[in-house]
């Protein structure tokens, strides 16, 4: 019963992170100064920018008061990359 629980959770978690970094980057996108914050995203090391991303509240989805880290690492990758 517990393995599968665990499973279960971290699974559902897993698809949570999948979907949610593009509304992270549409968040990011929507702010005035895009192209300069992917600049100074991008200054910092790879561990450093999810916590960057985390900070200007892009993490945060609607209804939530915080970030989610997982959605923060991956969406911290996905602005680091794109074409603006």
């Amino acid at each position: 019963g517990g393995t599968a629980e665990t499973m279960a959770r971290q699974r559902a978690n897993e698809a949570v992170v999948a979907a949610l970094p593009s509304i992270c980057v549409d968040q990011f996108r929507r702010t005035p100064d895009a192209t300069a914050q992917q600049v100074e995203l991008n200054k910092n090391s790879s561990w450093e920018r999810s916590s960057f991303v985390a900070k200007r509240g892009w993490a945060t989805m609607p209804g939530s008061s915080s970030p989610d880290s997982g959605v923060a690492r991956a969406c911290a990758e996905l602005i680091s990359n794109l074409k603006l």
